[in-house]
């Protein structure tokens, strides 16, 4: 008994403790003098003391409320046991105080609310799913997204909460992957939840097993995605519309030089036509003269097809962003036509100068080319009040220490004014007479939508430099 760590006293027919253990005197804060001959109801709470007689008689193992000498209560388990032999009976008790597992039960109690409260705060749905699939836990933000109570969810197969064959299919592509790799895996996949309307589901999934290694199901998270999908397509939507405005724009501003530009295999045209009817008209018609003029006529013909190919290229919209291997020295080239016919224009020397050899960018051709005419344009403007004969753009490719390819547009215009500088790639932000601001915003949005980005930098001794980098693609024959 001296050893033991529960306090144990023996008890006569009576109730009289008759022997104690020195754990007794330490949980009930009694010297053990105090409580040889007193009835073991003293130890006990108020609300226990009139139920010991039932205990002795039954013998039993049961919780009480026991009371120390200093009045406090505490909980404990009170075991009685029937001594053999004994006449009159005598009885073996041992009090144990729980109070150490009662405390760590509470605490398991309000760990065990509070991540139930998280779980009902997350605005994901939040589901455990056994080892054939079969939903076996759902929070309210689960049963609201799904459209139905917890008891119809509970025991239903997740695959058929998604949308079609094809979609459960992926879906139990999700599941397996997740438990073969150990890890979790994640998946957009489209669902038909409440009142039957689809919805974009972002899952993330990962395996449990049994503590024989057996898989023992899954848990999944589930993040509405519709709403941000929405917002996306239609923010592309808008950024298409206004790059088709603004390339139309760009078109008409440029109207001047593309009229030179056309005017000149047109007019060739016509002389060409000319000089057939007076070969034609000879008393001896000059079929050599003949031949080659009519070879020029195509030629000419040829080349002003080009020029409006080259413009329906720029100013189409067939509702596509398809991203494809571009060379960039290819565009560019592509854009000499209108580039030349604008330097004319503006009275400007035009220099283009291409590095050979540059890896391919993941890109809308047509959008590159968008962005390369707005900073080409803004350059001729910029030196528009510029003495005749400074005036000059250099258009160039060059490949970075990094591996990115950029496109650098540089011109001896004044330079970019100090009051505009923190807000140049904001829409309407412009200092010109006439101009819709929208140029630069575009082309910061078209770089940043191609994985790119945009910047400027002053040129020695006058002049401003917009730097457009784009990440290369890997080359695949490596």
């Amino acid at each position: 008994m001296g050893a033991a760590v529960d306090a144990i006293v023996v008890i006569d027919h009576e109730g009289r403790m008759q022997a104690l253990n020195d754990a007794a005197s330490r949980t009930f804060g009694y010297r053990s003098d105090e409580l040889l001959g007193e009835n073991l109801s003293m130890l006990m709470s108020e609300s226990d003391r009139g139920s010991h007689d039932a205990c002795l008689a039954e013998c039993l193992n049961t919780e009480v409320t026991a009371q120390r000498k200093d009045g406090s209560i505490f909980p404990a388990r009170l075991s009685l046991g029937h001594m053999p032999h004994s006449n009159p009976p005598c009885f073996v008790g041992v009090v144990r105080d729980t109070t150490p597992e009662h405390q760590a039960m509470a605490d398991l109690n309000r760990e065990r609310d509070r991540a139930n409260a998280y779980l009902e705060l997350h605005d994901s749905i939040l589901l455990e799913l056994d080892s054939e699939r079969r939903v076996r836990e759902v929070n309210s933000r689960g049963t609201e997204l799904l459209g139905a109570p917890a008891q119809e969810i509970l025991g239903s197969d997740w695959l058929n909460y998604m949308c079609g064959d094809g979609e459960r299919e992926r879906a139990r592509l999700l599941l397996e992957s997740a438990l073969a790799s150990g890890s979790s895996h994640e998946r957009e996949l489209l669902a038909v939840i409440a009142n039957d309307e689809p919805r974009t589901i972002y899952w993330r999934c990962i395996a449990r097993r049994a503590a024989d290694g057996a898989p023992a199901g899954w848990l999944c998270a589930g993040v509405d995605m519709t709403d941000r999908v929405r917002r996306e397509e239609h923010a592309v939507l808008a950024q298409n519309r206004m790059t088709q405005v603004a390339r139309l724009a760009t078109m008409g501003e440029m109207a001047a030089g593309v009229a030179h530009e056309l005017n000149q295999p047109l007019m060739a045209i016509t002389t060409y036509a000319h000089a057939c009817e007076r070969y034609i008209d000879m008393p001896v018609p000059d079929y050599a003269e003949l031949r080659e003029s009519v070879r020029e006529i195509a030629a000419e013909g040829i080349r002003a097809g080009g020029i409006i190919n080259r413009l329906r290229k720029l100013v189409r919209s067939d509702g596509q962003d398809d991203r494809l291997p571009t060379d960039i020295n290819a565009i560019i080239e592509e854009l000499k036509v209108l580039l030349s016919a604008d330097a004319r224009v503006y009275d400007t020397r035009l220099n283009i100068a291409l590095t050979a050899g540059l890896p391919k960018v993941s890109a809308n051709p047509a959008q590159l080319q968008q962005l390369i005419l707005n900073l080409a344009r803004n350059a001729f403007e910029a030196m528009i009040d510029m003495p005749s004969g400074t005036r000059q753009i250099e258009l160039s490719t060059v490949r970075k220490e990094s591996g990115d390819v950029e496109i650098r547009v540089s011109d001896t215009g004044p330079g970019i004014s100090p009051e505009i500088l923190d807000r140049l790639f904001y829409p309407f932000a412009t200092t010109k007479k006439s101009g819709t601001g929208l140029g630069l915003a575009i082309s910061r949005t078209i770089a940043r939508g191609h994985g790119g980005t945009i910047s400027t930098r002053p040129v020695t001794p006058h002049g401003a430099s917009f730097h457009v980098s784009l990440p290369a693609m890997e080359d695949e024959s490596s």
